[in-house]
């Protein structure tokens, strides 16, 4: 199964697993049965004592490139150990326990082949729990200058969704190996300083949440992380010092999601923010994708405010819906239709 070619594959497929034998079948034959063929599927193993390699390795398909290592070392080194193998043009990661949609591969290459400045492709994707049924949905922002806002609060790409150049990636040095769950916002971070990116609109991939996931089981490490980025991103932003210390601090905690008593100080801080980022980029005030990003934004404070603070919840989900009126009934609608194949 060494999957080698005289002629290297357009795309270079990356998944790294450990112990996940429960999930990587359906994750594998998701990959497998892409519409675009012209790929390399390389697993690295991070010491899985399940039979995680034994499953792999039943997988009759040149295209698996199978990589063993002998002790568990984490995430991040084993995705530089794909990302120094990969030998296509673009790489596309995948997780052992998520699932593409058959056209994936297709969509997110048709993108870049349309646009060729284009760096980084994501898609929205359906949230399922460990057993499959469908739970709600990630939104995200869909052009460069969406992303780069939503970049000052949480990640703007699903890792499990990126599709990437590799040449910028790889002259970047690849994943930041002092990241041990935010590597991809971290290296998203980077990409976006000197390249373009872009969420394409159609919901290609099912990401399974679990108490068991590491952004769960490690929240204080991912918080941490979280704070390294965006921290760095307000930093490039807002180095004319437009915001005083503690403006910065109680933006930079609130966009981690902030506490009840915080809501009100952090909501009138985002409000400035806001204002002066649009300020430096006159493009974005009838920008549609800018408008329901930052509704969704406010909408998200209010809901993690209403319990605490009902007074700035009400006011913060009243901003979103004035924003983008058709918003509730979208993401209404997304619940009620559902995804492909879901167990309801």
């Amino acid at each position: 199964m060494s999957g080698a070619a005289a002629n290297p594959p357009r795309v270079s497929v990356l998944m790294t697993m450990y112990n996940a034998a429960r999930d990587l079948g359906a994750a594998v034959e998701s990959v497998r049965a892409q519409t675009f063929t012209d790929f390399e599927f390389i697993i690295v193993d991070d010491g899985s004592t399940d039979d995680s390699v034994a499953l792999v390795e039943s997988c009759a398909d040149a295209r698996i490139r199978l990589v063993r290592n002998a002790a568990n070392k984490g995430q991040t080194p084993c995705l530089n150990q794909g990302l120094a193998l990969a030998r296509g043009q673009w790489i596309a990661r995948q997780d052992a326990d998520d699932l593409s949609h058959p056209t994936r591969l297709e969509r997110q290459l048709e993108a870049v082949t349309r646009d060729e400045t284009l760096a980084l492709v994501g898609c929205q994707a359906w949230i399922i729990d460990g057993a499959g049924a469908f739970e709600g949905t990630l939104n995200l922002p869909l052009g460069p200058g969406s992303i780069e806002w939503a970049a000052l609060f949480e990640n703007p790409f699903i890792h499990t969704a990126a599709f990437f150049r590799r040449e910028p990636i790889v002259q970047l040095g690849g994943y930041d190996e002092t990241f041990r769950i935010c590597q991809d916002y971290d290296l998203w971070e980077r990409v976006m300083r000197t390249h373009r990116g872009m969420n394409l609109a159609a919901r290609l991939v099912q990401y399974r949440h679990t108490a068991q996931s590491l952004s769960q089981a490690g929240r204080e490490t991912a918080h941490a992380e979280s704070l390294r980025v965006r921290a760095a991103l307000w930093s490039r932003l807002f180095a004319d010092g437009d915001f005083s210390p503690g403006e910065k601090a109680v933006f930079l905690r609130g966009g981690g999601r902030a506490s009840a008593g915080e809501a009100a100080a952090f909501s009138k801080v985002c409000a400035r923010v806001r204002h002066r980022y649009r300020k430096t980029r006159p493009h974005l005030a009838d920008d549609r994708d800018f408008r329901r990003t930052a509704a969704l934004q406010h909408a998200q404070i209010g809901r993690d405010a209403l319990a605490g603070n009902p007074r700035t919840g009400i006011a913060e989900l009243a901003r979103a819906l004035a924003l983008d009126p058709a918003l509730l009934l979208r993401l209404a609608a997304d619940r009620l239709v559902g995804p492909w194949s879901f167990a309801r």
